[in-house]
């Protein structure tokens, strides 16, 4: 069976299930090249269906995430795209501080704002304001069927095929099906910020079949961590990573005290996160209760609360349910802090969650909902690798077209040699094989650094990525020097960079720079030879030179911009930053010096 699931939301993305196991998968950003790319992944699909020479013929079924499509500005303006921190501010305090503080306000202020800064951004759906006149169900019939009709002549496919799964049961699909040790019982949990009218569930998976517990539409984690990033004056659902990051940074003392001023906010209804006290407009409050607070602890005081909560919630769910084996999913298991927190407590046996569990990888969990709905077997992600490639003869048609020679030194390469630079201190873009999918980069779309050098952190911050001090680097760790570095008792898996772990002090020297500076942890890709050969032999050849079993990560990017895709996206940022350095497969580009 052929699946085509969809996602046309905030980080939009396509993906493509053949007897179900996941072939491709591909975020739209990375070809429009706008980061957090929402609406109709249109660049994505056609290149599924170009790919692999799909057509009505041989679709099955085209899997759409999402059943409830009522909010009619979502789908027209790609607002969490293009908008800025000052956007949203003036949204927050033209919009909605009047409308949720009951004065007169223009329901169509978003559409105002957007196209008169915007004017050409308008999405696939062209749904009319006059839907608003509707009632809800009317509004939603209409609405749903401009989407059958719009999808369906886009893939050109029968409207019959078009189908719509609920969010979060898409969300706990993904997180349970791409985990290769799935154990027959299992709880399943997801947290979001909202889809479906709902930010919360908790399911009992027993082989495969999947009974919803609870659910609660109360559950305001994520959108509190949201409200915090943009009082903190970066970029809600971009930058939350960025308020984690600064968390570790705190004082004890005092993020205990913002931690105190979130309390009133949630409470434990059974096994539902719900409303204690709900404020009119969570932005105004945050800035009443947060004017004596520093930034660093703000956002270490939210660290600790969600934290809190969410050992509560997984202790719930434990004490009720009996089960010891978890998946987390949704947008907040993107929190590896909090992670490691869950898989700390004691009575739990597996943690698994998978990579890049926001809502890009709804169009995923919708290709495992329909084969789990016509009982097609669903197989695991072996890995992440699931984009596009750039194959040597594109790139050798790149540097005659372009004259690459004559500012680059390009040569044909091998592992030993890269490891050798990266011995060095040099730091290394790599580009080879297919992209991986998601936030965060695996190896095959990374700048790569020698892990032992925390001076290197300030180079690729400043001259490469432009990113802030505080955030931390990653790295990846061959499988055989895990034990080496890491404290991971419970032999939990990390493949995709999903969970931080502690390092053990002893041989901290050796990857400290891809280490939380002041907590001293870590977001680990433990590397198999299984899941990237290259790469993993890369690596290797490091730790014959250097005895150090890992590599700096980063993604390969400038700040701001979505993960390189192809070469175009590559040179952009090899021209405008201070790399050095690219790989393409088996060359080697190196900058040449100018003369004056």
């Amino acid at each position: 069976m052929i699946v085509i699931g969809i996602y046309d939301g905030h980080n939009a993305s396509a993906c493509l299930s053949i007897d179900g196991e996941i072939v491709c998968a591909l975020q739209e950003e990375r070809l429009t090249k706008r980061k957090n790319e929402i609406g109709f992944p249109v660049k994505a699909v056609k290149y599924l269906l170009e790919k692999y020479e799909l057509s009505n013929d041989n679709i099955d079924i085209v899997a759409m995430c999402g059943t409830e499509r009522t909010a009619i500005n979502y789908y027209k303006y790609p607002i969490d795209t293009v908008f800025s921190v000052n956007d949203h501010l003036d949204m927050m305090n033209n919009y909605w501080k009047p409308k949720l503080s009951g004065k007169e306000h223009s329901k169509f202020y978003i559409k105002d704002i957007f196209e008169n800064k915007y004017p050409k951004e308008k999405l696939l759906y062209e749904i009319p304001e006059s839907y608003y006149e509707f009632s809800t169900e009317e509004r939603q019939e209409k609405i749903t069927n401009i989407i059958i009709n719009t999808v369906s002549k886009i893939i050109n496919i029968d409207k019959s095929k078009v189908k719509f799964y609920d969010h979060h049961t898409c969300h706990i699909m993904y997180g349970y099906y791409a985990n290769k040790n799935k154990k027959n019982k299992t709880i399943g949990i997801t947290v979001d910020a909202y889809g479906d009218k709902c930010n919360q569930t908790i399911w009992m998976i027993d082989k495969d079949e999947f009974k919803l517990i609870s659910k609660s539409s109360q559950c305001e984690i994520a959108r509190l961590y949201r409200m915090v990033t943009l009082y903190l004056r970066m970029k809600p659902l971009e930058h939350e990573y960025k308020v984690m990051g600064l968390a570790p940074y705190s004082k004890e003392h005092y993020a205990k005290e913002v931690e105190k001023d979130l309390d009133d906010l949630l409470e434990f209804n059974d096994l539902n996160i719900i409303h204690k006290n709900k404020p009119e407009n969570l932005f105004d409050f945050l800035q009443e209760k947060f004017q004596y607070h520093r930034f660093d602890n703000i956002a270490g005081g939210l660290q600790r609360y969600v934290e809190k909560m969410l050992i509560e919630l997984f202790t719930r769910a434990y004490k009720k349910l009996d089960c010891a084996n978890f998946v987390f999913s949704g947008g907040v298991a993107m929190n590896v802090k909090v992670n490691k927190v869950i898989g700390d407590l004691p009575f739990v046996d597996n943690f698994f969650v998978a990579g890049s569990s926001s809502d890009e990888s709804l169009s995923i969990g919708a290709c495992y909902y329909a084969n789990n709905q016509n009982a097609i077997t669903n197989k695991p992600l072996a890995n992440l690798y699931l984009g596009t490639e750039i194959t040597t003869q594109r790139f050798n048609d790149y540097v005659s077209k372009n004259n690459l020679s004559k500012n680059y030194k390009i040569t044909k390469t091998n592992n030993k040699e890269i490891a050798k630079l990266l011995s060095e201190n040099q730091v290394i873009a790599r580009v080879s094989g297919r992209m991986e999918f998601g936030a965060r980069a695996l190896g095959n779309r990374s700048l790569l650094a020698n892990p032992s050098n925390p001076g290197i952190i300030q180079y690729i911050n400043e001259l490469v990525k432009g990113r802030d001090f505080w955030m931390p680097f990653a790295a990846t760790i061959l499988d055989s020097y895990s034990s080496k570095y890491l404290y991971n008792p419970k032999g939990f898996e990390s493949r995709f960079m999903s969970v931080a772990m502690d390092t053990k002090k002893d041989c901290l020297s050796d990857i400290k720079a891809g280490t939380h500076p002041y907590d001293e942890s870590i977001r680990p890709q433990i590397l198999t030879k299984e899941q990237n050969p290259a790469y993993y032999d890369l690596i290797n050849e490091f730790s014959k030179i250097t005895n150090i079993g890992a590599l700096l990560n980063t993604s390969f990017n400038l700040h701001g911009k979505p993960i390189v895709s192809d070469i175009d996206d590559a040179m952009d940022v090899l021209n405008n930053s201070g790399l050095k350095y690219l790989v393409f497969n088996e060359y080697l580009l190196q900058k040449r010096e100018v003369k004056c």
